[in-house]
C-alpha cells in the first residue's frame, strides 16, 4: 500500500484526494469531460507511485494537484451546487438548529473557554468600552467609535460585523444623511458563541460570524459575508450547512469562474470570463481556502464593502485584514461546520438570560417565535425570562445579544 511508505503529512493529502477521486467515481461525466476525468485519476495514480519510491514531496504535490482538478471538475459538473456550495459531503442531524439532544447552554453547547481569544473583529481604536458583560458564551463589546474619514454607515458594520440599520437606529440616525469625521458612534459587536468545538472552524449563516476554535479555547471570530438568499434561473446561491476540511491553502489564487456565474454574466449581458488571474481585480483576494464542500471557498475579497451581508455566490468572503490574520491559523486538514442558528440563548455569570436573534435569511423556519420558545425551555429558562422582551427583539432581529431576564419579585433564582 503507497499509504505505509508516506509521512503523515504525505497520508493526510493522499486520505483528501482520495476521497475527492472516489466521490468522481461514484458520477458519471459527460464525454467532453471524460479526459479531464481520467487525467484525475491517473494523476492520483502517479503521486501513489512517488509515494512508493519515498519521494514524498513530489507526492504531495501531485495530490493537492488532484485536489484542485477534482474541484473544478467538480464545479462543471454540477453548475446549480457549485456557486451554492451544493450539497456537504458529510451530513449530520445536529446541523440542524432545532435539534432536541443539545445541552444546556447557548443552543445547548457547552461553554467555552474564551480567556484567550484576540479581539479580532473589534477594532485597535477603541476609545471606551461600555455596559461590560461577563460571560463565557459572549465575545464582543460595546464601545465608542470615533467615525475616520470616508467612513459610511454600511462600511462600519462590514467592518466590524453589525447591522448598519442597528448602527443607525441604536445612534439615533438618519440613514440618508452622511457621517462626519470625529463623530462618536456607539457600537455593540457582542455575539453569543453558537456552539464550540475542539479544533476547528465555526460559521453561523445567520450571524454572519466565523469562529475559530484552537484547544477548546475561542481564537478568532471575524465577520463574513455568505451566499444570497434568492436565485435565479442559473443558481441556487446559498450557503450550505454541514461538516468540511480545508484541502488546500492557496496565496494569490486563480478564480475559474463556475459556469452558474459565467450564465449570470451572460444574463446580465456583461463579458463572460472564464479565468481570473491572481492580481487586483481577482475577486478571491490574496488569499483562499478551498474546502470539502462542493465549490464552496474561503477567501478574502475585494469587496470588502460586501461583508456582514448575503452577497455571495455562496463562498464564504472575509475582509482582507481579517483573512490576513486567520489564513497562517488555519492548517490544511482543519475540520469545520457551517450551522444554521437564528436565534442564540447565553447565561451572565451573574445568571441573567441574553438572547440573540437574527433574520431566517434562508427561511428555515416557520416561525422564529417557536425556535426561540423551545430554546427557552431547553435552557429551563421559562421562569427567568421577560417574554415581552423576548417578543420584542423577535421582532426587532437586531442581531445583538440582549438582556431578556425578568426583573422584580417574578424573578426566580
Amino acid at each position: 500500500m503507497p499509504s505505509s511508505n508516506c509521512s503523515a503529512e504525505t497520508q493526510r493529502y493522499r486520505s483528501d484526494a482520495r476521497y475527492a477521486t472516489d466521490r468522481l467515481r461514484e458520477t458519471s461525466p459527460p464525454a467532453k469531460l471524460i479526459e479531464e476525468y481520467g487525467n484525475i485519476l491517473a494523476t492520483f495514480d502517479d503521486a501513489d507511485e512517488l509515494s512508493l519510491q519515498d519521494k514524498t514531496v513530489e507526492a504531495e504535490k501531485l495530490y493537492q494537484l488532484v485536489l484542485f482538478k477534482s474541484f473544478i471538475l467538480n464545479e462543471k459538473l454540477h453548475p446549480l451546487d457549485t456557486s451554492s456550495g451544493g450539497k456537504p459531503p458529510v451530513a449530520s442531524p445536529s446541523d440542524d438548529p432545532g435539534d432536541t439532544d443539545r445541552k444546556k447552554s447557548s443552543g445547548g453547547i457547552p461553554p467555552a473557554d474564551t480567556g484567550s481569544r484576540k479581539d479580532t473583529p473589534w477594532p485597535e481604536d477603541v476609545e471606551e468600552e461600555i455596559n461590560p458583560i461577563s460571560s463565557s458564551l459572549m465575545v464582543g463589546k460595546e464601545f465608542i467609535y470615533t467615525v475616520k474619514k470616508r467612513d459610511s454607515l454600511r462600511l462600519i458594520g462590514a467592518k466590524l460585523g453589525v447591522g448598519w440599520r442597528t448602527i443607525a437606529r441604536e445612534n439615533d440616525l438618519d440613514s440618508k444623511k452622511p457621517l462626519s469625521p470625529g463623530q462618536e458612534l456607539v457600537i455593540n459587536t457582542r455575539r453569543i458563541i453558537p456552539k464550540t468545538l475542539q479544533e476547528g472552524i465555526l460559521i453561523n449563516i445567520p450571524d454572519r460570524t466565523l469562529y475559530l476554535f484552537k484547544d477548546k479555547k475561542l481564537e478568532m471570530a471575524v465577520p463574513v459575508a455568505l451566499g444570497m438568499p434568492t436565485y435565479q434561473d442559473h443558481g441556487d446561491w446559498r450557503t450550505p450547512t454541514g461538516h468540511f476540511r480545508i484541502l488546500l491553502k492557496m496565496k494569490n489564487p486563480t478564480w475559474h469562474v463556475p459556469t452558474s456565474i459565467q450564465t449570470e454574466m451572460k444574463q446580465n449581458k456583461g463579458k463572460v470570463v472564464t479565468v481570473v488571474p491572481p492580481g487586483n481585480d481577482n475577486p478571491l483576494g490574496k488569499y483562499a481556502l478551498m474546502t470539502s464542500l462542493s465549490g464552496i471557498l474561503i477567501h478574502s475579497t475585494i469587496h470588502p464593502e460586501s461583508i456582514y451581508n448575503f452577497t455571495s455566490h455562496g463562498c464564504i468572503r472575509v475582509n482582507p485584514k481579517n483573512m490576513e490574520e486567520i489564513f497562517p491559523e488555519i492548517p490544511i486538514h482543519t475540520n469545520g461546520e457551517i450551522v444554521y442558528q437564528p436565534v442564540k440563548l447565553a447565561f451572565s455569570d451573574d445568571g441573567r438570560v441574553f438572547i440573540e436573534v437574527h433574520g431566517d435569511i434562508y427561511k428555515r423556519f416557520k416561525k422564529l417565535e417557536e425556535v426561540a420558545k423551545q430554546l427557552i425551555i431547553k435552557n429551563n429558562a421559562e421562569q427567568m425570562v421577560d417574554w415581552d422582551k423576548v417578543r420584542t427583539l423577535l421582532r426587532m432581529k437586531s442581531g445583538i445579544p440582549e438582556d431578556v431576564t425578568v426583573e422584580g419579585p417574578d424573578r426566580e433564582n
